[in-house]
């Protein structure tokens, strides 16, 4: 069988270990949404909970809406027509185990505002209570992507934490 060999893609502050400001109070290099409607998750910085470092990114559900998500926005145009993976260090608390719910990895492959195709790990998302473990999902850009979107989601009740992102170029 022959391995994959991976080329690292850059991100910004994949650790969440800049104190600096993002958009919109988010962490330096994320943006953190959420559903319409009210506020119903609040996204922070987690120094009690962390994979490495000295902290981590916590989602917590609030309020009604159904997710709560943080993102990277990367210019994907270098990358169209390859097969991108994103790993990360993910922990959860008090998710229910029964539903759709649950937390996981994200990626969009975009051209503009239009979605092109994505994984949102629907068949593997993390329930219940789990100390850290590492995720990954893989997505194949199609040719005319010009934008990837890559992050955590928690989708339901529950706490999730997320840490060391990684986004990398699959080759195989």
């Amino acid at each position: 069988a022959s391995l994959a060999s991976a080329s690292p893609v850059p991100l910004v502050n994949p650790g969440f270990e800049s104190n600096r400001p993002g958009v919109e109070g988010a962490p330096e290099g994320w943006t953190a949404i959420q559903h319409a409607g009210e506020e119903s998750y609040d996204f922070a910085l987690d120094s009690g909970r962390k994979m490495s470092g000295t902290q981590s990114m916590r989602i917590k559900r609030i309020g009604p809406e159904p997710y709560g998500t943080v993102m990277q926005v990367i210019d994907a145009a270098p990358l169209a027509g390859k097969t991108v993976r994103l790993s990360a260090w993910m922990r959860t608390e008090g998710i229910p185990d029964a539903g759709r719910g649950g937390a996981g990895l994200v990626l969009t492959a975009m051209r503009g505002s239009s979605i092109l195709a994505w994984e949102f790990m629907k068949r593997a998302r993390l329930r219940g209570t789990s100390d850290w473990q590492r995720v990954s999902i893989e997505l194949a850009l199609p040719a005319r992507t010009t934008r990837l979107e890559a992050g955590a989601t928690l989708e339901g009740a529950g706490t999730a934490w997320v840490d060391d992102f990684v986004l990398e170029v699959v080759e195989r």
